[in-house]
């Protein structure tokens, strides 16, 4: 049996290449043809080949060697690259040809096809014809499948060369093969669930990829735009445009592969965006690495080896490493050798050919005869004679791959390893006869066995000269293959971050920009990375592509108010390839408790798993594998927990949607059995909500998704409210709900959307809910809807639509019996009234609430508890705005009784939205009437208002207490002026012109009063154009004063008089005295 990677023919029992360990064919035993090794099927005959295999262990990793046993496996869904190659003009080819030819043509290029595909760990799906189809990324996943893809693509174009030429003659012409490749979702699994069913993999993906393939012409190889993306930094293409192809609906964006890059780019990095970060999280470990290299200096050979996960910044820390040590001059007289490994296998002794590749500059295109010459060139100037070198030289030929390996056709195998060794060794001491050595092995998990073992035979033979060996790999990797008696081992692990450290990490990418991106957003990076510094990377990436992110001048912002994102496409297969080395039960379960989510509890797991009765076991080898953790050491309330958020959702991903939904149900009734129909626990409302929203029985998770809101909400936890409300909302428009469950949950997204600043979402759904009830003929459920509209839309400063809206829910019902939403019109009416200097007005409509309030809070049916919080609610406001009302007219004693009241009223009812409307104007007026509670009293309410998320309150209090501070205190630089800014940039956020002018003002004042009349010029003028587009006397009379004062100190005693007489006026308009406004100025 002839080996692939290196030629050696080894007998015919040998199941792998004694020489390079490559795993050799499997022969058929129907036809005995030689199939490639990871053939599950001859693609001669069709026999299969599983038959032959020895049976996995149950608790064995599955790895590319164990493709045999995937025709068995369970369905799942997985992102693959799919190739389809077919020969052009085989149709005309085969009329002209006589059929044995054809036939030992096919079998000719179906080896030479297959060979390519199994050398790049693809695997064959099916023949057809003449032409293949061949899946990268199932039944095994890789981190690098599109990249494989096209390097079969590339070679199989390059074989097929190599048979035209041998073709040709039989032919009477030459033949080529066209390729189309696409990368994306499948299903991919056995067609049946008989023995020996096909595995086989069906999606779209597949479709597009014949389709491509189809367009190609003859010796091209063509590609989607998701494959291309995946591998720009690898492979040069030619974009072609878009391709119209039958069965889409959309043209495709089509690139021809050119062939790879003479110099690559790097795949990792937010370098091309503009985005770099110093490194974070390493100085420990960066620590020990210089002191190593220190020790180094003085004579000893010492080993490094940095083990970590893909991503955790192993590569990043030698990087930083070797930078540190160039600045500082230490490697002036130290050699340092590199060694990268790759994922797609190496030759035998494949990292010492790279290191000698390097040091002797022998290019991949140097002629036999040129790389001997530089090689003995290289090996003299060590100081090797001439003969040493030209005996050395041939060695390192056989190494590099060079065709010299003929020259040991008859040397045993064990003997040419015995003078490889000393070969090696001889080189590395006259290296080190110049100075100390540095070996740099990146992913030694990668490497070639014989590689290994010759690092640690020199590090030990050369245990007391100037060698330092850094080796990095993944813990799948053994360290003790390193492990010496005679050279000291410092082994490195590199933890994944922790959450502040990854926050220093989006910090350095994007610098004072990351203040300005919401918390959410940053909280959704930091939780999905789980610390590793590629994730983190690859999730912006990912953000920044889908549009989240995006430049605003010399930073970034966040361009959307939701934002969600799926598993970047580059950790997909990373994560997916660790899942694919599990055994059948292994997986089966991982799969099972992602249903579960992030974190698990075992005896849940036990009830819905496939096979209970090895839970304990098998959870032991999933933490073995480093993809799941036990979280705290209490056995009674023990929990596990995946070592990746992202893992969690590449394992979920990869189920199924039917198997999905029958677990979801599985688990719903689990809990529900546990815990009941009515939970004591929002944890348990939550994740019944959460399992049968997912499930068939979706009616049910939105009925417990809506109560975990109605929940969360009731102790002003309101994020989670929304989170929970929307996702019932989105389950309720999958299944035929009834129609006034979902107005039922959009009238509360509306309610708590308003104030969170996100309006434009409140008034969308307040607009579909009112235009329901109006159709369905419900007058009070409309006046409710006008009610809450015109309150978004005075938010914005349309005082003439809030007015309309007001009026509107009047005219429904008025004339009708009263109802308690006819009380919230007339409170409503009252501070609308006030805002436009009609107190009198005010206080009229502010009382017929309370009186309306009473006698429907006091009548007889009025027994249920949601009629009292209603009555308690109007009371609250109506108390609130006669009190403000009563203070614009002088009488303070009264308006602080009444605002005092409100509080009460909203307290006793959990009423803090309006208990904090309370407190801002109890804090106005305490600085007239009692300076000491003043601030206190703005500072409980800003408590409030944080606790219930309400952004438009924290603006007014943080307002009151810039007024506070700088009229009742000397902390006015140090407290004002931020809170003053403070109230500003939340107004600008939410769009809260109504308020904007005041904190303008306020800032006008502080710089005035700290003689800084330029900025108080500039806030008075901004404030000025508000105020003037509301007509409302409160903000009017402090700019038109706080300008005339300014021009006066000016000199400019024209403008100063203009402003004065626009002052008074303001207040004649009104019938109020300026000195009201002077000391109260920003009730509301």
């Amino acid at each position: 049996m002839t080996c692939s990677g290196c030629g050696f023919e080894a007998p015919p029992d040998f199941a792998f290449c004694p020489k390079c360990g490559r795993k050799l064919p499997a022969v058929c035993p129907s036809c005995s043809f030689a199939c490639a090794p990871d053939f599950a099927f001859c693609p001669r005959c069709g026999a299969a080949l599983t038959a032959a295999r020895p049976a996995e262990p149950v608790s064995a990793p599955r790895g590319p060697a164990a493709k045999s046993a995937a025709p068995g496996a369970e369905a799942d869904r997985r992102p693959v690259t799919v190739l389809f190659a077919d020969l052009s003009g085989f149709t005309a080819l085969s009329e002209r040809s006589d059929p044995e030819d054809v036939r030992a043509f096919q079998n000719d290029l179906f080896q030479a096809m297959s060979a390519e595909i199994a050398r790049f760990d693809g695997f064959v799906e099916k023949f057809v014809g003449d032409a293949v189809m061949a899946v990268f990324g199932a039944p095994v996943a890789h981190e690098d499948d599109p990249e494989r893809a096209l390097r079969a693509a590339l070679a199989m174009l390059d074989r097929m060369e190599t048979l035209s030429q041998r073709w040709e003659p039989c032919f009477g012409g030459p033949v080529a093969l066209h390729i189309g490749v696409n990368t994306g979702p499948v299903v991919a699994g056995s067609l049946d669930t008989a023995a020996g069913g096909a595995y086989a993999v069906t999606g779209d993906t597949v479709n597009t990829a014949a389709r491509l393939q189809a367009s190609a012409k003859p010796g091209t190889v063509l590609v989607s735009e998701a494959t291309q993306r995946l591998t720009q930094a690898i492979f040069a293409f030619e974009p072609l445009g878009q391709l119209s192809v039958k069965g889409k609906a959309e043209p495709l964006e089509v690139y021809r592969v050119l062939g790879v890059l003479e110099a690559p780019r790097a795949t990792r990095g937010l370098a091309a965006l503009g985005l770099t970060a110093p490194l974070v999280g390493r100085d420990d470990e960066l620590r020990q690495m210089c002191a190593v290299f220190e020790r180094v200096q003085r004579g000893r050979a010492e080993v490094v080896s940095l083990a970590g996960e893909a991503g955790a910044g192993k590569s990043r820390l030698i990087a930083e490493l070797l930078s540190r040590l160039e600045r500082e001059g230490a490697l002036a007289t130290t050699t340092v050798r590199r060694a990268a490994c790759s994922s797609l296998g190496e030759q035998t002794y494949g990292v010492f050919a790279a290191m000698f590749r390097d040091a002797y500059h022998v290019a991949p295109g140097d002629t036999l005869e040129v790389a001997q010459q530089k090689l003995v060139e290289g090996l003299q100037a060590l100081g090797a004679g001439e003969d040493e070198a030209r005996a050395i030289a041939p060695l390192l030929g056989y190494v590099l791959g060079l065709e010299v390996g003929h020259a040991f056709r008859h040397v045993e195998p064990e003997q040419l390893q015995r003078q490889i060794v000393l070969a090696a060794r001889t080189l590395v001491e006259r290296r080190l006869q110049q100075g100390p050595l540095v070996l740099v092995v990146e992913n030694l998990q990668w490497a070639d066995a014989a590689s290994v073992a010759l690092l640690r035979s020199l590090v030990d033979r050369l245990g007391d000269r100037a060698l330092m060996l850094v080796a990095s790999y993944r813990p799948t990797f053994e360290a003790a293959a390193l492990v010496t008696g005679r050279t000291t081992h410092t082994a490195i692990r590199l933890a994944p971050l922790t959450e502040a450290e990854t926050e220093a990490l989006l910090g350095g990418f994007f610098g004072v920009s990351l203040k300005t991106l919401p918390a959410r957003l940053r909280t959704l990076i930091v939780t999905r990375a789980g610390g590793n510094p590629l994730y983190v990377e690859e999730v912006v990436r990912s953000l920044i592509a889908a549009g989240v992110l995006v430049r605003d001048g010399e930073g970034w912002r966040c361009a959307v108010d939701d934002a969600g994102m799926d598993v970047p496409p580059t950790i997909q297969g990373l994560l997916l390839s660790r899942l694919d080395r599990l055994a059948a039960n292994a997986r089966r379960l991982i799969q099972e408790a992602a249903v579960l989510g992030p974190i698990f509890d075992p005896e849940l797991l036990r009830t819905v798993a496939s096979e209970p009765g090895r839970c304990e076991a098998t959870i032991e080898l999933l933490r073995d594998a480093e993809l799941v953790e036990e979280v705290g050491r209490d056995a009674a309330a023990r929990r596990y927990r995946f070592s990746h958020a992202l893992l969690q959702e590449v394992v979920y991903q990869n189920l199924l949607v039917s198997r999905r939904t029958e677990l979801h149900e599985r688990v719903g009734r689990t809990l529900e059995s546990v815990c009941g129909s009515t939970p004591a626990r929002l944890e348990d409302l939550e994740a019944l909500g959460h399992h049968f929203s997912l499930s068939p029985d979706k009616p049910r998770g939105a009925r417990y998704l809506l109560a975990a809101g109605d929940w969360a909400r009731s102790v002003y936890a309101n994020d989670d409210a929304v989170h929970h409300y929307e996702r019932a909302l989105k389950t309720l428009r999958e299944c035929d709900a009834p129609a006034g469950e979902t107005l039922a949950v959009r009238e509360r997204l509306g309610d708590l959307l308003g104030p969170a600043g996100r309006r434009e979402r409140a008034l969308e759904h307040y607009e579909a809910v009112r235009a329901a009830y109006a159709s369905a003929g419900e007058p009070a459920a409309q006046a409710r809807l006008c009610r809450k509209l015109g309150g978004l839309y005075w938010d914005a400063g349309d005082r003439e639509r809030a007015l309309g809206c007001f009026e509107a829910g009047l005219g429904l019902l008025e004339g009708r019996a009263e109802h308690i939403e006819l009380a919230h019109l007339y409170q409503e009416m009252g501070r609308l009234a006030f805002r436009s200097g009609e107190n009198d007005r005010a206080i009229e409509w502010a009382e017929r609430a309370l009186a309306t309030a009473e006698r429907l809070g006091s009548a007889p049916d009025a027994n249920d508890a949601g009629r009292h919080r209603e009555a308690a609610a109007v009371t609250a406001h109506a108390y609130n705005t006669l009190g403000i009302a009563l203070a614009r007219t002088g009488r303070l004693e009264e308006a602080v009784a009444h605002i005092e009241r409100s509080v009460e009223v909203a307290r006793a009812h959990e009423l803090l939205q309006a208990a904090c409307r309370g407190y801002t104007n109890l804090g106005v007026l305490y600085s007239t009437l009692d300076p000491q509670r003043s601030i206190a009293t703005c500072l409980s309410g800003l408590e409030m208002a944080k606790k219930i998320g309400d952004l438009g309150v924290q603006s007014r209090l943080h307002a009151n207490l810039a007024v506070a501070y700088c009229a009742l205190t000397d902390q006015c630089e140090a407290e004002g002026i931020e809170a003053a800014q403070s109230s500003i940039e939340l107004d600008r956020r939410l769009g809260q012109l109504d308020h904007l002018a005041i904190p303008l003002i306020v800032l006008g004042q502080i710089y005035q009063c700290h003689a800084q009349p330029e900025l108080a010029m500039r806030y008075y003028r901004e404030a000025l154009g508000l105020a003037e587009q509301a007509g409302e006397p409160q903000l009017l009379f402090p700019c038109y004063d706080g300008l005339a004062t300014l021009y006066l100190d000016m000199g400019d005693e024209a403008q100063a008089e203009r402003y004065m007489v626009e002052a008074k006026e303001v207040c004649e308009r009104a019938g109020l005295d300026p000195d009201s406004f002077v000391v109260l100025p920003f009730l509301g």
